[in-house]
């Protein structure tokens, strides 16, 4: 019933952030080193993988936070220079390792804690 309600919880949080109330938008745009970039006004940016050399990019385009959801194990996801590439340029990078083969509901309580902390936003999620 835990990992219902956390699960439950983790998409309330997502689909609050990324509501689109009137007059709101949802902006896809191509980013050399970022697949599937699309940002909801200026809350949040959902990607895919990321290439280290787009973090000082990432940081121009006025994100405050990268929030990681990838395995270490998962190929091309180098999360210790992914991390320090972004402490180089002064963005704040928590790792929340998220598989979905086998969901963990501290994994769910750790996206909302981090999603809630102060100074997060805009957050760079993928």
């Amino acid at each position: 019933m835990r990992t219902i309600f956390s699960w439950g919880a983790v998409l309330v949080a997502i689909g609050s952030l990324v509501a689109t109330p009137a007059g709101a938008q949802v902006i896809k745009e191509t980013v050399p080193g970022i697949t599937n970039y699309a940002r909801v006004e200026s809350t949040v940016a959902c990607a895919g993988a990321i290439t280290m050399e787009v973090v000082p990019e990432i940081k121009r385009m006025g994100y405050k936070s990268i929030i990681n959801l990838r395995l270490a194990s998962e190929p091309g996801a180098n999360i210790d220079a992914e991390a320090a590439a972004a402490k180089s340029v002064g963005i704040t990078f928590v790792h929340i390792p998220f598989n979905a083969a086998a969901p963990d509901p501290a994994v769910a309580d750790a996206f909302l804690k981090a999603l809630t902390t102060p100074g997060i936003e805009p957050a760079f999620i993928h």
